[in-house]
């Protein structure tokens, strides 16, 4: 299995020019931060988000790819925004969901990641889903294009190891990314 870091690292090829990410609060927005091309949506104080911010720009921004970053915690804490992104299940939206079974920004406290089933809860919503446990860092590379590459609403959840950068934080308030990231968006329209 590989890191979070990793995982965000290996992403770097498989992203077209103008896929819009979102990447969860904590670790995940700093690695996207430092790793992928910038600038982007990086969350800051607003667990559970994710999806909802993804899903409003997968509408808004039909001919883009959404890619929402998120960890297991935040994901488990935004399930209504699953539901609500199932019910108009844009073509566009792409959720990678980096499970390490921690909220691993806060301290490392376990999630209740370990008793859902994944598989069943986004079965029920009709939604692409598919599951790396234990993959190989080929197999992973494999799914993340397929990821990219799909035609629907898709959800990849790769189970990974612990561990992190120490990354300094995202240098930029809320306010300039959100200022950064709309001056991109108009450019590339």
């Amino acid at each position: 299995m590989m890191k979070g870091f990793e995982v965000i690292s290996a992403l770097k090829k498989h992203l077209r020019k103008d896929d819009i990410i979102v990447s969860s609060n904590g670790n995940i927005s700093r690695e996207a931060y430092h790793v992928l091309p910038r600038p982007q949506v990086y969350l800051r104080g607003s667990m559970g988000l994710p999806i909802a911010v993804g899903l409003g720009l997968a509408l808004t921004n039909p001919k883009k790819n959404v890619l929402v970053i998120t960890g297991d915690g935040n994901f488990l804490m935004g399930l209504g925004s699953s539901t609500t992104a199932a019910y108009y299940k844009p073509r566009n939206l792409k959720i990678l969901i980096l499970d390490n079974m921690k909220y691993y920004t806060t301290g490392g406290q376990k999630t209740v990641s370990s008793v859902i089933n994944y598989a069943k809860f986004l079965d029920s919503l009709n939604i692409e889903y598919t599951d790396s446990k234990r993959a190989s860092q080929d197999q992973i590379e494999h799914d993340l294009s397929e990821l990219l590459g799909s035609e629907t609403f898709s959800v990849l959840h790769l189970h990974i190891n612990e561990g992190k950068k120490d990354l300094d934080n995202i240098a930029w308030h809320p306010e300039e990314i959100t200022d950064r990231f709309c001056t991109r968006l108009a450019k590339s329209s």
